[in-house]
């Protein structure tokens, strides 16, 4: 038995006369001479070496091979319909990646980050998550984000590492045409009138922040702070009243690159901290996570 020999045509029409119990129903069903459909049923026998089919003037009968025969080739003819109904020109490999993204991260790495991930995986599937670090932790730990993008939180780090890209200044923001944007030189007391828009306590961003101003605070006078987590009323506040915002920078760089808000000359060591990636400790990366990582790297390298 020469298998090699037997063609998908072989199959089609043996199944056709089984399925229309009739040779030349088979022949008008598959436009082709009833010799055509007669010959096509020899040679496959031929190949085979056995009889599949018992003839006689009323019907078509299978026998014991045959009925064996006809399940698998129907098993083969399906199967190959299916294969040539894939649309393989549209099918690509589906990669995706969930981000928990910090405010700070948002506005300064993040979008350069994104678009070079775009480059490489055109047709990846991104989500982008925002919040408060407990939020997103919580996230991470279930799984439903694969990495959080911000500055170092230095809570609760159980479970997880964090990997430093770049650290980032905290500036001291106001609305253009504020009374110490003509002040040639700015210390912290002159501050003290003003409300002062601050991160909630127990942040690493607050501790930053409450640290620079005990560190140049030699006057003793309380601060009027205001605790804020909302990113739109700090922006609106700050720009509508003699407010001063103590801010990271990737959260209000775009308002600075645009002139809507002006930073304060202030130059201190104490307002710097770490940006960068945290990650579950004991999970294994995805192919397009440590892509997107290795180019939060190179674009934290070149930009900042």
């Amino acid at each position: 038995m020469v298998q090699s020999l037997i063609k998908l045509r072989h199959l089609r029409f043996f199944i056709t006369v089984v399925d229309m119990e009739s040779f030349s129903k088979a022949a008008d069903k598959l436009h082709v001479t009833l010799s055509a459909v007669s010959k096509c049923m020899k040679e496959l026998e031929d190949e085979l070496n056995v009889q599949l089919l018992k003839r006689n003037r009323k019907s078509i009968q299978m026998t014991r091979a045959g009925e064996e025969f006809y399940k698998h080739a129907s098993q083969t003819l399906s199967s190959y319909n299916m294969a040539l109904s894939l649309d393989l020109d549209n099918k690509t490999e589906e990669y995706s990646i969930t981000i928990g993204a910090l405010p700070t991260a948002a506005g300064m790495i993040l979008p350069l980050a994104i678009h070079a991930l775009r480059e490489k995986f055109p047709t990846i599937r991104v989500k982008i998550l925002s919040g408060v670090y407990e939020y997103l932790v919580e996230k991470l730990h279930t799984q439903e984000i694969d990495l959080i993008l911000g500055r170092l939180i230095g809570k609760d780090m159980t479970g997880v590492i964090f990997e430093t890209l770049y650290e980032e200044d905290l500036f001291l923001v106001v609305k253009n045409g504020h009374p110490l944007l003509s002040k040639k030189k700015i210390s912290l007391e002159d501050i003290i009138p003003y409300d002062i828009l601050v991160s909630p306590k127990n942040t690493l961003v607050r501790i930053t922040t409450d640290n620079f101003l005990i560190s140049e605070n030699s006057f003793n006078q309380e601060y009027k702070l205001i605790e804020c987590t909302s990113e739109t009323f700090s922006r609106v506040y700050v720009t509508e009243y003699d407010a001063v915002w103590f801010v990271q920078k990737g959260i209000v760089n775009l308002d600075l690159n645009n002139g809507l808000l002006s930073k304060l000359d202030f130059q201190n060591n104490l307002l710097r901290g770490p940006v960068g990636i945290t990650t579950l400790a004991d999970k294994n990366r995805s192919l397009e996570v440590k892509s997107f990582i290795d180019i939060l790297k190179k674009v934290s390298a070149m930009n900042f």
